[in-house]
């Protein structure tokens, strides 16, 4: 009896008669279901057709009842919606100001320059940089320094690559690597343009540091990310001669000589970067991507990422064909490309006018700023800048890159900045939210190891995206790898079990002082 309802059922479906129209089929099955569903539970697990046939009917009373489900589904945090992850939304709850320009470009400039004069910034004045570096005494400072921090990995018990326990050769090899077999006791800077969107490191060597086995998309080997065309003061060379120890704007470290270029003397290395205003293109969105080209293999598929700054050509210094396709449609650029030597050379390339790049800094408004902040949604999470990604302050760094700010490196870096900011250490939840309600959109918050972009308020919840690697599992016990761009509210939990809000302690509103 109980199998004559399971199959009568499943024929039913199989067999429509030719005259039965959909509606009467799915009525006639909707009413003989009602009486068999809960007859069929008892034997799902019999066969593999019965369960076949339960799941079919299943399905057709979910859809009778219009609760089919959407498998193709995005999901999100906690109190986050679809229409959050757009800017329209949160310009909508506070529309007034929408394009109000925050900051003009000589309040910018003044900004750069208070942060480059605050030595807690730890930023670098590329364009005045005169140091000599004594090279015999870098040495031994660096040999001493990096086997110290390469020891302080070993003993916590992390891991390389491969999966096994930081041994002492592998500290050896990479530790001697960092000696400059011609080092001197005056050595001149050697100024460098990148070529390749890369990274500095903490060491001379392409290998993974991570504190979980087999985790390689976490490795603290990776300092900072650099862009194309960024500016590179290098102080030394490794022993194998593969490495460069690199300033960048905002951090120092060991780049891949491969993905560099050098410059013949400060004036090529200057005019590659240091662009008028007028004649800059800024790439807006989290990364793009030059045309494939045969003709132009150095700079065919190159990656541009978010913040990169390259050099507008000026109209009439270039022929009918640009990488031999007309530049109709495009923007016409320089590209800095590596020689066969590794010196230094600039290309002309095309970006589509399609693209998400702007000619001259975008104008700082609030409708701007979360533009850029949201064409990252959902982007990989990359402690350092590996993986072509960004972690919480690169992401921040990137976003207002693409305005002309230059902002510091890392979240406590960042936190010294000389911008106008609140200290909320020791304040209660309360009183930290009362002070929330006044900051404006694009306000940067910190708690130790992490900061955030706040969006504002909506059903008395508080909003944030940021670049987040992970948090405490929001529907039970455990840690969540979220390690992507995301929204959330400011009630969720780190690992501790505490707030995000009650582990703030500092709101900064980057362009403003």
């Amino acid at each position: 009896m109980k199998m004559k309802g399971k199959r009568g059922l499943c024929m039913m479906i199989k067999k429509q008669k030719k005259g039965d129209s959909h509606n009467f089929i799915l009525k006639r099955i909707a009413m003989n279901a009602a009486s068999a569903v809960g007859t069929w539970m008892k034997h799902i697990s019999s066969s593999g057709k019965t369960q076949v046939c339960a799941g079919v009917a299943a399905a057709f009373l979910m859809l009778m009842a219009g609760t089919v489900p959407t498998y193709a589904e995005v999901s999100y945090m906690p109190d986050v919606t679809a229409e959050m992850n757009a800017p329209e939304f949160w310009l909508g709850l506070q529309p007034a100001d929408a394009d109000t320009v925050w900051a003009d470009s000589a309040k910018i400039d003044m900004i750069n320059a208070a942060i480059l004069a605050t030595p807690e910034t730890n930023t670098n004045d590329l364009l005045h940089y005169t140091g000599v570096t004594d090279g015999v005494k870098f040495n031994a400072s660096v040999l001493k320094s990096s086997r110290e921090d390469f020891e302080s990995y070993q003993k916590k018990g992390y891991y390389d690559q491969y999966g096994n326990e930081i041994s002492d050769a592998l500290i050896d090899y990479v530790v001697n690597n960092t000696q400059n077999q011609m080092a001197s006791h005056n050595q001149s800077p050697i100024y460098a343009i990148v070529t390749k969107r890369t990274t500095l490191n903490e060491f001379p060597a392409d290998i993974t540091i991570t504190d979980e086995r087999g985790d390689l998309n976490f490795n603290y080997n990776i300092l900072s990310a650099v862009r194309v065309n960024d500016p590179l003061i290098i102080k030394s060379v490794s022993a194998d001669g593969q490495w460069y120890y690199a300033l960048s704007e905002n951090c120092e470290g060991w780049v891949n000589a491969s993905d560099i270029a050098l410059c013949k003397n400060k004036s090529e290395w200057e005019s590659a970067w240091n662009i008028p205003k007028d004649r800059v293109l800024v790439v807006a969105d989290g990364r793009i991507f030059l045309a494939e080209s045969n003709t132009n293999p150095a700079t065919s598929n190159l990656m541009l990422t978010m913040g990169t700054k390259l050099e507008i050509a000026p109209k009439g210094s270039y022929g009918t064909r640009v990488t031999n396709r007309s530049p109709i449609g495009n923007h016409v650029v320089y590209v800095p490309v590596r020689n066969w030597d590794g010196t230094y050379s600039k290309e002309l390339a095309l970006i589509s006018a399609g693209a998400n790049v702007h000619e001259g800094y975008i104008p700082l408004t609030k409708r701007n700023v979360l533009t850029v902040a949201f064409r990252m949604l959902g982007d990989t999470y990359g402690w350092g800048g590996m993986l072509s990604s960004n972690d919480c302050s690169g992401y921040i760094n990137d976003v207002y890159r693409c305005f002309g700010l230059n902002i510091p490196r890392n979240t406590t870096w960042q936190a010294a900045s000389p911008s106008l900011g609140f200290d909320v250490t020791g304040f209660s939840d309360e009183q930290k939210l009362q002070i929330l309600n006044n900051m404006p959109i694009g306000s940067v918050l910190f708690f130790k190891g992490h900061e955030m972009m706040y969006l504002g308020t909506y059903n008395g919840k508080y909003y944030v995206v940021s670049s987040m690697s992970s948090m405490a599992y929001y529907a039970g016990p455990g840690i969540m790898r979220t390690r992507s761009v995301m929204i959330n509210t400011l009630d969720m939990r780190r690992a501790n079990g505490s707030t995000w809000l009650s582990n703030l302690y500092k709101f900064q509103v980057p362009y403003m002082m």
